[in-house]
């Protein structure tokens, strides 16, 4: 008999995270790793097949077997029914939510191998803090978080418009937390600006404007 602690993303099997041949160092480890799932920022979305939302979940599962006690869980209409063997092939003991580190393009960087957390955007933010006379403009525009000075361009783009407006209230959050001044935090670009700040992702990365005024990463 093998016992297993499974990933799944949006109900589809992701990965094995754990396997052993009894029930209670199944448990063990399902309450571990469930213990140890500390993110800074929970990734919200995915991009297949279009942006859309994502949820995880972690399993505590044994190969099935005819003589298995089922659990009893509701169904999408409310209705208490035994629950059928996960994947056809296991069955449920346990499940639990569980969090995945979001991570970022930022620009200049590559998109797949030099992927960065919020605390390396965190780091962008702090540099050059030391310099009192110069304020940090923070502004979403569209996908796409903006930090800026005179002296300083970055960009971090997201999956979509609410990805980015989280990076920014979670930032803004952190910032007020800590005290920081000198960032401005100027939230969603509005209308009227948006041309504006069109221009400075031109002026620093010479992307054509097609590019910039898209909304979200999908292809």
């Amino acid at each position: 008999m093998l016992y297993r602690v499974i990933l799944t993303r949006n109900g589809e099997y992701k990965q094995t995270l754990h396997r052993c041949k009894t029930r209670d160092t199944s448990f063990i480890n399902f309450n571990r790793i469930k213990e140890d799932n500390i993110v800074f920022f929970e990734k919200k979305f995915i991009n297949y097949e279009g942006i859309v939302p994502v949820e995880y979940k972690i399993y505590t599962v044994k190969d099935y077997e005819d003589s298995d006690k089922l659990r009893i869980v509701r169904n999408k209409l409310g209705k208490l029914v035994e629950e059928p063997p996960i994947f056809g092939i296991w069955t449920v003991l346990n499940d639990s939510e569980y969090q995945v580190e979001e991570n970022f393009w930022l620009y200049g960087s590559n998109p797949l191998t030099e992927r960065k957390t919020i605390t390396d955007i965190v780091k962008l933010l702090m540099f050059g803090m030391n310099d009192k006379r110069k304020t940090k403009q923070v502004v979403v525009v569209h996908n796409k978080l903006l930090i800026h000075e005179e002296d300083q361009f970055d960009m971090v783009i997201c999956k979509c418009k609410k990805d980015a407006q989280r990076l920014h209230h979670a930032l803004a959050k952190a910032a007020s937390d800590n005290n920081i001044d000198h960032l401005f935090f100027m939230g969603t670009a509005r209308k009227k600006m948006i041309s504006d700040f069109y221009d400075i992702i031109h002026k620093h990365t010479k992307w054509p404007y097609r590019k910039i005024r898209r909304t979200t990463t999908r292809p």
